[in-house]
């Protein structure tokens, strides 16, 4: 496993990289059932990761009838192979929501 990148920040404070995960859900007549019946479990542990400092932000994408059919997430860990096994643990993933999903390098802004 790669070793850790610390990123500087103001007043020699580091932190991790960030990370954006854009998803796409499946497409099949019951994805929108599967994302609903494991929806409760994916944010109880968006909650938990919150709390851990690992996730940022994140929410639905939503189609124009106002349907969840994607998400979007920010989160900070040590690199891109953290970031894979942490979305590979989601019950998104496991439970067959998302279909497609892309990992990017990321920086929020200091503002």
């Amino acid at each position: 496993m790669p070793g850790i990148i610390m990123l500087p920040l103001k007043n020699n404070h580091y932190t991790m990289p960030q990370f954006l995960i854009l998803t796409d859900d499946y497409k099949d007549p019951d994805a929108l059932s599967r994302r609903m019946s494991v929806r409760e479990d994916h944010l109880k542990r968006m909650r938990k990761e919150k709390t851990a400092g690992r996730f940022i932000i994140g929410g639905a994408k939503l189609n124009e009838q106002g349907n969840m059919y994607g998400s979007m997430l920010v989160v900070e860990l040590e690199n891109e192979e953290a970031v894979q096994q942490w979305v590979n643990e989601d019950p998104y993933v496991t439970g067959k929501v998302w279909e497609n999903i892309s990992i990017l390098p990321f920086r929020i802004a200091n503002v």
